[in-house]
């Protein structure tokens, strides 16, 4: 089956838009336990204080209201917070250097490559040594270990046939295709963008060209990017809460879809919205 943004023509007046990572898949917990904050632990080399040290990562990335932030700012600010709790010393004009770099915006590796080129920092070189090396053991985490969400499946199936379903992610295409496939899942859904097609924000700009007004069209996700891009898109948001996740999809499937279709979306989105906020913890 063809799944391209480019060749999709739409089928109903409404389309759910579906996040993947943190939203239907259980994917961020064990990435973030196994490869992110499992690497700057052995990286930093803070294994004396392994559960201290992951319960600052998984408080950043997961539980409050950075989570889903790009890894290079999420380091920025777990490097902040151990050595404000004095498990490192950082070497302040080394660090600068490293916030310079991320306050430019362009922050993958390949970018944090091209700027070593220039920059000797060590920091910079250790930033990418472990945005390598989790990126390694991210390989060896298979689907199993990656489940979709309780509630999640039979939410997909009830919304099958009475409106489009599309897959708006910041992973790359082949890593979705992998996981919803071998969980059984594409066979709900009409259309997939990934990194590869652009942004969430340009991909759902590109889904309202198909025909859709604003007021169809809903955005689910986990994290505020996913806010953001449905916000400056001005179509709806359902939330999916960090450590609620069968219950806001049990809530979707038997409530707030049938709202979204009723065109009475309206009047649960702020409730829904406060809910979110209201999810997250407060920075520690």
């Amino acid at each position: 089956m063809d799944y391209s943004l480019e060749n999709f023509v739409k089928k109903h007046d409404k389309v759910i838009c579906i996040d993947s990572d943190g939203t239907m898949i259980d994917a961020m917990n064990v990435k973030h336990r196994r490869c992110h904050g499992a690497s700057f632990i052995d990286l930093w080399q803070l294994n004396d204080k392994a559960d201290e040290v992951q319960k600052v990562w998984d408080g950043i990335n997961l539980f409050e209201k950075s989570r889903g932030v790009n890894r290079f700012i999420a380091l920025e600010e777990m490097l902040r917070r151990c050595e404000k709790r004095g498990w490192i010393k950082l070497d302040p004009d080394d660090f600068k250097v490293y916030c310079d770099w991320v306050a430019k915006g362009k922050i993958s590796n390949k970018d944090l490559v091209a700027e070593m080129e220039h920059n000797d920092s060590p920091l910079l070189k250790k930033a990418y040594d472990w945005s390598v090396e989790l990126n390694r053991r991210i390989e060896s985490v298979t689907s199993a270990d990656k489940p979709p969400y309780e509630g999640a499946r039979e939410a997909l199936e009830y919304a099958k046939g009475k409106c489009d379903i599309a897959i708006i992610s910041s992973s790359n295409m082949a890593a979705i295709v992998k996981e919803w496939s071998d969980h059984d899942l594409l066979k709900y859904v009409d259309v997939i963008t990934s990194q590869e097609i652009g942004s969430k924000n340009a991909c759902i700009a590109r889904m309202l060209t198909k025909g859709y007004g604003k007021e169809d069209v809903l955005m689910m996700g986990d994290a505020y990017p996913d806010v953001d891009a449905s916000a400056e898109n001005g179509v709806w948001y359902y939330p999916i809460l960090t450590r609620h996740e069968k219950e806001s999809w049990d809530d979707f499937h038997y409530k707030y879809f049938d709202l979204f279709l009723e065109g009475r979306y309206d009047e649960c989105q702020q409730e829904l919205m406060d809910r979110f906020e209201n999810n997250f913890d407060k920075n520690a």
